[in-house]
């Protein structure tokens, strides 16, 4: 006998049956959406990894200073440490180091002579020094790849490169300590009055009669005078302090018809100079000279390199060296601006014949009133 289902029953059944059916209808769309989720998670990881270890590692690159004597553009083990210090579970295909001169207004690389600005190449060491406006450029590389080949998908590289200029040395302008000021005038203090020590008048003696009654057990007295004793004068001197005259310096204008002018950067042969003005009325005293030149590729020829090795100004003593660097500051040099017209001259060991741009000169002068009037070419 056939057993009696009721129909209450018989319909929960078929209900959960079509459950059980839909489910897993739609538990594998589920999981390759929970999978998916996943991979897009990895990947944005990898790729915000690549970008943070380029940047970090390009930041330790363009530090000025130095590390166990080797500047920081030039330790390449350690701007590859501090990319792959950056990472998190992730390893890292390619750290590449390269350097650059800026890009034109087109987006291109300018190259640094026997440098290959391509991020796919690994250039460090760079043998060249480096100068203000110089990039270091690094690329790092990873690889992606999904978890489980689901999709016929190939290995992706992902990869980020980040630049960071160089700054070497920056001019500062400002208040120097002077070292000496022309056209000064002497003023001394105003002397104290004189004192003339005067003595009190001379008293004269005067005498005083004492008298003193007789008695019966004392005879006659005869009367006798007194005299006081002769006053006497001292003399006061109260000693004088010493003055010393004080030197105040004239204060100058270096500001407008009475100022300081200069005229353009020529550039000729070896030498490089421009012409200064002098209509304060004095003798102006230099602080400090500052100069930015195309230190490595200013001179057409197999060595273009050009290295400063002499400073004039007029017919004053000369500063002499053998400097290579794209600025500096001349040590120890401190000749006087004349009045009227005279010209400041830097010579170079070979024909400057490439000027880029960098080229500056920058005086400053210890004078009162003219310190914050520095000389600049650009100005």
């Amino acid at each position: 006998m056939k057993p009696f289902i009721p129909r209450q029953s018989q319909k929960v059944h078929a209900e959960r049956a079509q459950a059980i059916v839909e489910f897993m209808l739609a538990l594998p769309v589920l999981l390759m959406l929970i999978y998916g989720i996943i991979e897009v998670g990895r990947l944005i990881f990898i790729f915000s990894s690549v970008a943070n270890a380029s940047r970090q590692a390009a930041r330790y690159g363009s530090a000025s200073g130095e590390i166990n004597d080797v500047a920081f553009y030039q330790d390449c083990e350690g701007i590859r440490a501090v990319a792959n210090q950056s990472a998190f579970i992730i390893t890292f295909e390619e750290v590449n180091i390269t350097y650059d001169r800026g890009i034109n207004p087109d987006g291109t690389s300018i190259p640094i002579e026997g440098v290959d600005p391509n991020p796919e190449e690994d250039s460090c060491p760079i043998e060249v020094p480096v100068r203000n406006g110089d990039r270091i450029i690094v690329q790092v590389s990873a690889t992606y790849e999904p978890i489980l080949t689901l999709l016929p998908f190939d290995p992706m590289e992902v990869v980020s490169a980040s630049a960071r200029s160089f700054l070497i040395s920056v001019p500062i302008v400002g208040n120097a300590l002077p070292t000496g000021f022309a056209a000064e005038t002497s003023t001394p203090s105003p002397a104290p009055p004189v004192i003339t020590v005067t003595r009190p008048p001379t008293i004269a003696p005067t005498s005083t009669a004492t008298y003193i009654p007789t008695s019966p057990s004392i005879p006659g007295v005869t009367p006798r005078n007194t005299e006081p004793p002769s006053p006497t004068s001292t003399a006061t001197n109260t000693a004088l302090p010493s003055f010393t005259p004080t030197v105040t310096s004239t204060i100058i204008s270096c500001s407008g018809l009475t100022g300081i002018f200069h005229g353009p950067l020529v550039i000729e042969g070896n030498v490089m100079k421009m012409g200064i003005n002098n209509q304060t009325g004095h003798v102006l005293s230099v602080a400090q000279i500052y100069l930015e030149w195309n230190h490595d590729t200013g001179h057409r020829g197999e060595d273009r390199s050009l290295r400063l090795g002499k400073v004039t100004l007029d017919d004053q003593p000369p500063w002499n060296g053998d400097l290579y660097a794209p600025s500096t500051y001349i040590k120890a040099y401190y000749p006087k601006i004349p009045l009227g017209e005279s010209v400041i001259r830097f010579v170079f060991h070979q024909t400057y014949d490439v000027p880029d741009g960098t080229e500056r000169i920058i005086i400053q002068i210890s004078n009162p009133g003219c310190v914050n009037y520095p000389i600049d070419s650009r100005h």
